[in-house]
This record gives structure tokens, C-alpha cells and sequence, in this order.
């Protein structure tokens, strides 16, 4: 090997005079193509190629000495070729600044063991949800599922979104009145998504990064497709990948009022990843697993980069810048709105495709470059007087999370950090998550005084032609002459329902004479031997009333089971019989669901939020004549409509409870007003039971401003007393007779713990924390005091 010095040494790497050799030995080694890095092999055998080579150890006396190449000749060094020159992409942030300082972990998941609930809110539609699963859910021609899938994959660690519609929507052989007739529609939508809980707080002058692990559908070819994954928020901002059609692959940011950036592969600034081409000349599969990562800093002014983790030549892998957003400063808005952002992957698909569209999530994490806590609100909230404990399980103090602060929607997370609390007696207090995704307010939580109806009489008999069900002589039914008219969601009239084998979303229409028969507004199966008649001719008159001068509010309540209905009784006196004017607000109604083969085969209960806590807002407008509106459905009456009473009809097998009142009339102040609930009931027919939350001195929880500060996050509970209806404790702790304690709330609580977030009502809502006090000896008096941080 020959080689000579050029102007300098700047293209060379030499040994230092102080380094002294350690000796030489032969190695019969592979030849490698040094352009490919593929091994050489002889033409005409096939057989791989080997060489002789002599290596040398090199012991240097300078610490700073890389010895890269040693030569077999003595007399001249060999010229080194430095392919990978250029500085990192990562070495500096975005503000060009080398980074020397440790990232301040906000965020990592691995899905080893299953989804994070805490963590991560899923999201799934379909435009004909309404169609029987079976039907959405089947299997195309190559066995694979139709459908939306979101779960944890656990032979990959992953987690998936997973979107697939059936080609077209299910065909309802004949109207039920429910809007779903005729169907068989090709134009359906699904989608399907996983969207981090919290919003990951921004830091000024910092550099947030998002890092994810993802593989995807790439074969579907179908318009309309769309997979994507990186960053987003409430409001609309977002950095992302967006792939169409599974091989249209683009970088978008959106921000509210700016116009959205959506630059596709081609035009990105810096590497494409295509095959042979740029500094890699990788090329990008999404079908494999590939890490991706997002960064951006001052609400996006400084621009954003988008980088993969890739193979860099024979070797080598490092993060490869694709496009860099440099300082948008032709916006005179910042290019975000809110720098809180979520991380998120999401699928869509569109009925006609012939492959499903999926995402898979693995590792993730967000970080701040750099960051430390900063932006930390400390807050505290006690209670104004203890309050009485006995041996059922009473809240003390409850914290959840505004909705919004000062008119911006509220994306914080709170981590409380310690506990003090004072007994009286022998005490256990517990912490309890209660989720509350469902409130539209926050108020009524808790199992309250509960009514109920058994079930009715049955009546045996034998079907004539398709609708009419005659009872054997000498039988009657009840006399329902006045109650076979109006709507079949009970918001007006008293319409009877039948029950019976085989009988789903029927009706009586009419009553034969001598009331030995009844016509019904849907066929009867010939079979039918028996039936009963399901009616709304029991009900129950709240203790509380709506008093003169209220003149708007809500009314919350809990939907337990069974087909009801609630209303305002205006100008409410003496005792309510049914024939009072009423205005309905709410029901729980029957609607039919079907089978894959056209034909209806059971029905459901709509709405379908069993289980949550529903409100309705009621109004009262006062004038000539006084109107009780309330669900848009009203009553006239003359004079003033007050006092007003709430009022429930249940059928059979129905049950609501916790209804409670919240009277909003004139103010503006998030948190207050007056918040009654009903302990007892007035009942005729049905039964009533306070058993379930200690008796009926419990009152309603109400969660007003915290103190602490005006920005606060946090809405506190110092009123409830009611027993939650289902629980998630997460810690317990002991208290002795006149004990002051304080408990370290760390171990359960921070980012990388548990904490409170998320708007009530919102997929993001990670529940209210209520302190529950128990005595354990007797009854007594106890108090307590929570401290947090919110960021």
C-alpha cells in the first residue's frame, strides 16, 4: 500500500510518537466490499474469499489517541475516508443549544402487561353503531374480523387500534320508528384510537419530545384511509404522521386560525428515507417496527423536527432528521395554541376496503430537554368543621378536576402529596378513586335514597291472529283504557308495555271489550301463553323542592335498570295521583335490537348509560302564564308554577336513585349554588330504600373553588356524605382516639404513580379522589386536610 501527505494532516489520523507496539499476529480473515459490506465471493465457486491480514495492537501512552486504521506498511499512514461527518441531528436542540443537561422523564410505557387505564382513554366509533354487533363484527372472506378493536396484543407489548367495516351496513327488514330503516348503506366510517390521559405540561424555554415505537397497515390502497400517530390536544393543535391510503405518508401540524401544514414525504427538508437515496439510503417500511420522534418548543415558534431511528450504513443506526419546521414567523399567532399536548395513534377505515387499518403502539415516552419540576401550583383545602363518622363508610373531603379554568379548557394533572386527619375515635380513613366520566356536573355522587318496582301480574291466555291476546273466560285484564296513546319513550302519555316470552318494544293499542283482550302495535309470537302488563302507574314525589324564585338548575340522577321517567310537577300540593300535569324530562325506554338475520331478537334500554350520573337542565320561564320546561318538554300553567316537585314513574323491574337538585338560577360562579339531594320519597307503589347509603341524613357531594389559588385546577368536596356505590381504593391508612396525623401521600401519587386529571364528562377524566373516614369503635367526629401539586 503506497500513499503520500498532502497540504496537511487534517484528512489523516495518525499514531502518536509516544505509542509503542504490543506485537503483531496473522489472521486469516473475510474480504469485504468495504461500499456494501457484503462478504466477496469467487465467481465461479461461489465459495467466500479470505485473506491474510497482519494486526496490530497498539498501546498508547496518551489517553486521547483513537487509532482507526494500522497498516502493514511502515512508511506511510492510510487516508481515512470519514463517511459520517456531520453533527448528530440530536447533539443540539431546536434552539441550536449542544445538549449537556439530563431530560426530565414525563412519560414512558413499555404494554408489557396489558393498557394503562390510568394512562391511556380509548376511542372507537362506527356511523351505523346501532347495527347488531354480530353483523358489524363478522368475518370477510379471509377470515379476517370486521370491526373496531382496541386492546393490548401481548405477544408484541403492544397496544392496537383497529379499524375495519363491514362493506355495508346492516338490513332492517321493516321500521321500528327508530331512524335505523332501511340500512344497507356502503358509506360507513370507523375509527379507532388510543389518546394519552394527561396533557404533558410545556416549559418555557424548554424542549418537549415525544418518542414512539410504531408499526401499521401499509396494503390497504383504499381513499379515505388514514392511520396517524405523534401529538394533538383539545384545542385542535398538533404535530403528527399522517398515512393515506397506506402508502401516502405526510407530516402535519394543525393549530386553530393558522393554516394546517401538511407537507408530504417528497417535500420534506430533510431525509425522505428512500431506497439508495439521502445521506442512509434506508428505506422506510411502516409495516416494521420504526421509533419516531417529535420535537417542539415556545408554543411551536421555534419550529418543530421530526426524526426515525434508522439504519445509518453498514452498522449503524442513529436518529435521521426528516423535516424540520424552523421559526414560523410569518404566523402572527404562535403555531399552538395550548403547548400541552397528548400523545395519540388512531385509525380510520372505510367501508369497500378489502384489509383492516391498524396502528401499533409500543415503547413511548415524553420528556422535557433539560426540564425540572417549574410550573408546580401548590394547593390545600380542609374541612371548615369535622364532621360526624360511624361504622358506614362517610366521605370527609373530595377533590376532582375543573372542567375549565377561567373560560380554557383545563388540562392539568394533580398529584396530591400528603394527608392530615383528626378522629375522635378509633378511625380508618380510606382513599377512594370514584369515576365520574359519565357527570355532566359535578355534583350527585353517590348511592342515595333508591326507589324500585317489582315485577307485575301475569296474565294467561293464547294469541288470535298477529295482535290480540285474549285471556280464557271468567278473566280480566286491568282497566287500561286511558292509558294506550302517545309516545313510546314515555315523555308523554302512559303507554302500556307488554311483556311476555318472545315479546320485545310492544304496546298496547287497544282494550276489548269486557277487558278480556288487548291489541298491540307489533305481531304477537304464536306461541304466547302468558304475559304481563308493564305500566307507568306507580310513582314517587321527591322531599325537596324547587322554591319560588329558582328559575333554572338540574336535576341529576342515577339510571340503575328498568324503563321510567322523571319530571317537574309544577305548583306541587296535596298528593300526587297521576293526573297532575307534568313536565317529562327523562326516560329510560325500551328499543329493539336484532339478529344478523333481519328479525328483531331482544331489545335494549335508551338510552344506554346505565350506571352513570345523568343530568338534565330544567327551566322556568315566568310571565302571562308560567311554563315548567325541562328536556323540552313543557307545561302551561296559570299563576306562578312554584313550589316544584321532582317526580318518577316506574315500571316493572325498574330502579333509579341519588336523585339530586342543583339550583343554578342567577348565578355564574363555577361550584356554587344550592345542591339538595332527596333522601326520602313520597311513594305510591313502589318501594323505596336508604339503606344503601347509611340512612337519609347523607347529603349530595358538591365540589366548589379551592382556595388555594384562582388558577387552581382542582374543585373541592367539604359537603358529601353519601356512600360511593362502587369504589377503587387505593390506599388506607389507621387513626387512634384524638389523634392528629399526618400521612406522605408520595408513594401513591406523581406522574410516574397515580393522579388526577382530565375534565368530568371527558374521555380523559381519571375520577374524583374522595377521603373516606370509617370508625372503627363507635361513632364520633373526624376531619381532614389535603395538600397537592398540580402542573
Amino acid at each position: 500500500m503506497t500513499s503520500s501527505y498532502k497540504d496537511g494532516l487534517e484528512n489523516y489520523y495518525q499514531l502518536p510518537d509516544d505509542a509503542s507496539p504490543a506485537g503483531s499476529v496473522e489472521e486469516d480473515s473475510d474480504l469485504i466490499d468495504f461500499f456494501t459490506g457484503q462478504l466477496l465471493v469467487d465467481g465461479d465457486t461461489q465459495e467466500q474469499l479470505t485473506g491474510v491480514t497482519e494486526e496490530t495492537v497498539v498501546l498508547a501512552a496518551r489517553g486521547n489517541t483513537t487509532p482507526v486504521v494500522v497498516t502493514n506498511e511502515d512508511g506511510d499512514p492510510v487516508v481515512v475516508d470519514i463517511i459520517n461527518g456531520q453533527q448528530s441531528e440530536v447533539d443540539t436542540s431546536l434552539l441550536g443549544i449542544p445538549r449537556s443537561e439530563v431530560a426530565l422523564n414525563l412519560f414512558d410505557t413499555v404494554n408489557i402487561y396489558g393498557v394503562n387505564t390510568k394512562e391511556w382513554a380509548s376511542s372507537a366509533s362506527y356511523t351505523y353503531s346501532y347495527d347488531p354487533a354480530e353483523w358489524t363484527n363478522q368475518l370477510d372472506s379471509n377470515g379476517i374480523a370486521h370491526g373496531n378493536y382496541l386492546g393490548h396484543i401481548a405477544s408484541e407489548s403492544a397496544i392496537r387500534a383497529y379499524s375495519y367495516p363491514p362493506p355495508e351496513s346492516f338490513t332492517y327488514l321493516f321500521d321500528d320508528n327508530s331512524g335505523r330503516f332501511p340500512g344497507g348503506y356502503t358509506n360507513g366510517v370507523m375509527s379507532a384510537s388510543w389518546t394519552s390521559k394527561r396533557a404533558f405540561r410545556y416549559q418555557p424555554g424548554r424542549v418537549t419530545g415525544f418518542t414512539m415505537g410504531v408499526r401499521m397497515s401499509t396494503e390497504t390502497g383504499t381513499d379515505g384511509e388514514v392511520i396517524q400517530w405523534g401529538c394533538t390536544n383539545d384545542y385542535g393543535d398538533g404535530y403528527y404522521f399522517q398515512l393515506e391510503r397506506g402508502t401516502d405518508l405526510y407530516i402535519v401540524r394543525t393549530s386553530p386560525g393558522l393554516p394546517t401544514l401538511k407537507i408530504p414525504r417528497e417535500e420534506w427538508s430533510g431525509n425522505g428515507l428512500f431506497a439508495n437515496a439521502g445521506l442512509t439510503g434506508w428505506s422506510l417500511d411502516l409495516s416494521r417496527v420504526t421509533m419516531f420522534k417529535i420535537e417542539f418548543s415556545w408554543y411551536g415558534a421555534v419550529g418543530a423536527k421530526f426524526m426515525a431511528y434508522v439504519p445509518d450504513g453498514y452498522g449503524e443506526a442513529r436518529w435521521v432528521e426528516l423535516h424540520y419546521i424552523v421559526a414560523e414567523n410569518l404566523n402572527t399567532k404562535p403555531s399552538l395554541r395550548s403547548a400541552y399536548l397528548r400523545m395519540f395513534v388512531s385509525s380510520r377505515s372505510v367501508a369497500g376496503s378489502t384489509k383492516p387499518t391498524f396502528i401499533y403502539l409500543y415503547g413511548s415516552s415524553v420528556y422535557i430537554d433539560g426540564g425540572d419540576k417549574g410550573t408546580v401550583i401548590l394547593g390545600s383545602a380542609n374541612l371548615e368543621q369535622p364532621k360526624a363518622i360511624d361504622s358506614n363508610s362517610r366521605s370527609l373531603i373530595g377533590l376532582n378536576i375543573k372542567g375549565t379554568i377561567n373560560g380554557v379548557s383545563n388540562q392539568k394533572a394533580v398529584y396530591p402529596v400528603t394527608l392530615s386527619a383528626y378522629s375522635s375515635v378509633p378511625a380508618r380513613l380510606d382513599l377512594v378513586f370514584r369515576d365520574n366520566s359519565c357527570a355532566g356536573v359535578q355534583y350527585g355522587y353517590g348511592e342515595g335514597t333508591s326507589i324500585s318496582r317489582g315485577t307485575s301480574a301475569v296474565y294467561s291466555g293464547s294469541v288470535v291472529g298477529t295482535n290480540t291476546f285474549v285471556l280464557p273466560s271468567g278473566q280480566q285484564f286491568p282497566d287500561i283504557t286511558a292509558e294506550l296513546s302517545d309516545s313510546t319513550t314515555y315523555l308523554s302519555g302512559r303507554r302500556v308495555k307488554v311483556n311476555g316470552t318472545g315479546v320485545y318494544m310492544t304496546h298496547v293499542t287497544a282494550v276489548g271489550s269486557g277487558l278480556t283482550s288487548i291489541t298491540t302495535d307489533r305481531p304477537l309470537p304464536s306461541s304466547l301463553s302468558s304475559v304481563s302488563l308493564s305500566r307507568l302507574d306507580a310513582w314517587a314525589v321527591g322531599d325537596v323542592m324547587i322554591p319560588s324564585g329558582i328559575v333554572n338548575g338540574n336535576v341529576l340522577r342515577r339510571d340503575n335498570a328498568g324503563y321510567w321517567r322523571l319530571g317537574l310537577w309544577p305548583q306541587a300540593s296535596g298528593t300526587y295521583d297521576g293526573t297532575q300535569e307534568v313536565a317529562w324530562f327523562a326516560s329510560s325506554y325500551p328499543r329493539l335490537a336484532f339478529g344478523v338475520n333481519g328479525q328483531p331478537n331482544g331489545e335494549s334500554r335508551y338510552p344506554s348509560a346505565l350506571g352513570c350520573n345523568e343530568n338534565t337542565a330544567f327551566t322556568v320561564a315566568t310571565g302571562v302564564t308560567s311554563i315548567v320546561s325541562a328536556g323540552g318538554n313543557s307545561v302551561t300553567v296559570s299563576g306562578s308554577p312554584w313550589p316544584i316537585a321532582v317526580v318518577a314513574e316506574l315500571m316493572d323491574g325498574a330502579n333509579v336513585s341519588d336523585v339530586t337538585i342543583f339550583e343554578t338560577s342567577n348565578i355564574s360562579t363555577v361550584g356554587s349554588g344550592a345542591t339538595k339531594a332527596i333522601a326520602t320519597f313520597v311513594v305510591s307503589g313502589i318501594s323505596e330504600s336508604s339503606t344503601a347509603a347509611g340512612g337519609t341524613d347523607y347529603v349530595a357531594h358538591k365540589f366548589e373553588d379551592a382556595l388555594a389559588d384562582p388558577l387552581s385546577a382542582v374543585i373541592v368536596d367539604r359537603q358529601g356524605t353519601k356512600v360511593m356505590p362502587t369504589s377503587n381504593r387505593v390506599a388506607t391508612y389507621f387513626i387512634g382516639a384524638d389523634e392528629t396525623k399526618t400521612y406522605d401521600l408520595s408513594n401513591v401519587f406523581g406522574p410516574d404513580k397515580m393522579f388526577i386529571t382530565g375534565p368530568p364528562g371527558s374521555a380523559f377524566n381519571t375520577g374524583a379522589l374522595f377521603v373516606m373516614a370509617t370508625a372503627r369503635v363507635g361513632s364520633g367526629i373526624a376531619s381532614a386536610m389535603l395538600n397537592w401539586e398540580e402542573q
